[in-house]
Parts: structure tokens; C-alpha cells; sequence
């Protein structure tokens, strides 16, 4: 198996960390982790990006049929129809591995072991609607660069603009970090005086007239927040 093929590393990172790398293809990954560190990187790159999403996107209730279905295929007395559940979850498991990896490294303009994000960031509306990934990169403690990549289920609304907002945790009056690309990516750095702000406030976004506020304070709906995570 090649190995050395970056988009084979992040399928089978993903696979693994979703838990549908089974058995012997388990146990060699395991193996490669402890021999090859640009592996290991790939690895911990997708860990903490994909625990992330995790953490950030807020929870769902699902209706209650759900759980009854769950528990009919679980514990049901047809050992078949438990069978071809697990191995249709595992399938479809495997296919969002894929599918992330996939978009990811479409998405991204370098190659994933030259990423060292500091900090991440998921941009969601309150229904989990993502619309931006954002990485922190600390170049010194006074040079704090963050990429913005706007995501392909991002609806774009070409007769607006997006403005992104950092909420200081003091209550104090929303801070402009500029406008956010509705296609591509971006990157912006933080001003020296908003670094320790950073970490502590909660990031907004508004939707606002092309060019951006005219107030500059939001004028129109918050669709979006999110807050960066130390990776």
C-alpha cells in the first residue's frame, strides 16, 4: 500500500479515529504511527480538527422515533437485520471519513503536515449550519495569523457581506475582524491589542450591506458564532 499518498494517510487517519478501521488494517496504521512521523502528524492534525467539530457543533435532540428505531435494530430477535444495521453503519461511516478527507484537502491551499494550527474554529448557526473553519497560526507572541476557509455549505448571498466579530468577554462592544470570504479562503491578522481577547471573547458573525457595516457596530442579523479552541 502507498503509503506516501497524502489523501490515502487522511482517509485512513479519519477511519481510524471514527472507528470503522478494523482488525489487521488497524493494527498496521498503529504500527505506522510509532515509524513514520509525517503519519503521526496527519494523524494528530485530524484528531484534533475533527474532536473539535465535535465539541463546537451544538447538540441535537433527536425525535424520539429515532431512539425507537435504534433500539428495535439493536436488540431486535432477527440476528440478519442486526447484521446488515452494523455493516450499513459502518459503510456509511466510512464514507463520511472519506468524504471529509476528501473535502478537506480540496479545500486546503497547502499541504496538511505544513499546517500547525495554535487554535481552531467552527463558524455555526444554531442549527449546526457550519459556515467557516478558522485556524489560529502564532508566528510570536505578537504575530497571530488566522486563515478563514468558507465551507462549501455556506449559503452565499452575493447581494451582502459577511462581517466577522469578536464579542470581548467583558461585554464590551463588538470588534470588527473584517469581512469573511463566501468562497475560498482568506487571512487576516489579529491586531496586537486584540490577541488576549481573542481567547477569551466569543466570535460572531453579521449579515451586513456589501462593504461591510457602515457603523461599525453589527447592523444587521447574527447568523453565525463560534469561539477559538487551543489545539
Amino acid at each position: 500500500m502507498r503509503y506516501d499518498n497524502p489523501l490515502l494517510a487522511d482517509m485512513l487517519a479519519t477511519e481510524y479515529i471514527l472507528g470503522t478501521l478494523k482488525g489487521a488494517a488497524r493494527r498496521r496504521f498503529e504500527q505506522l504511527l510509532t515509524q513514520r512521523a509525517d503519519i503521526a502528524q496527519t494523524f494528530h492534525w485530524w484528531e484534533s480538527h475533527m474532536h473539535l467539530l465535535a465539541d463546537t457543533v451544538p447538540a441535537t435532540q433527536p425525535p424520539q422515533k429515532v431512539w425507537h428505531n435504534i433500539e428495535n435494530r439493536l436488540f431486535s430477535t432477527a440476528k440478519t437485520q442486526n447484521s446488515s444495521w452494523w455493516k450499513g453503519l459502518a459503510f456509511l461511516s466510512t464514507t463520511m471519513a472519506v468524504s471529509i478527507a476528501t473535502f478537506l484537502v480540496i479545500q486546503s491551499p497547502k499541504p496538511l503536515e505544513d499546517i500547525a494550527p495554535t487554535a481552531v474554529a467552527l463558524l455555526a448557526t444554531e442549527k449546526a449550519e457550519a459556515g467557516w473553519f478558522l485556524d489560529e497560526t502564532k508566528h510570536s507572541p505578537t504575530d497571530i495569523e488566522i486563515k478563514v476557509r468558507a465551507l462549501t455549505s455556506l449559503q452565499i448571498k452575493p447581494d451582502n457581506a459577511f462581517e466577522l466579530w469578536l464579542l470581548p468577554a467583558d461585554k464590551s462592544k463588538p470588534i470588527s475582524l473584517g469581512l469573511l470570504p463566501q468562497q475560498g479562503t482568506s487571512v487576516f491578522k489579529v491586531p496586537v491589542e486584540l490577541i488576549p481577547q481573542m481567547a477569551t471573547g466569543l466570535l460572531a458573525v453579521s449579515l451586513e450591506p456589501v462593504g461591510g457595516s457602515p457603523t461599525g457596530q453589527p447592523t444587521g442579523a447574527v447568523l453565525y458564532q463560534g469561539r477559538m479552541t487551543k489545539t
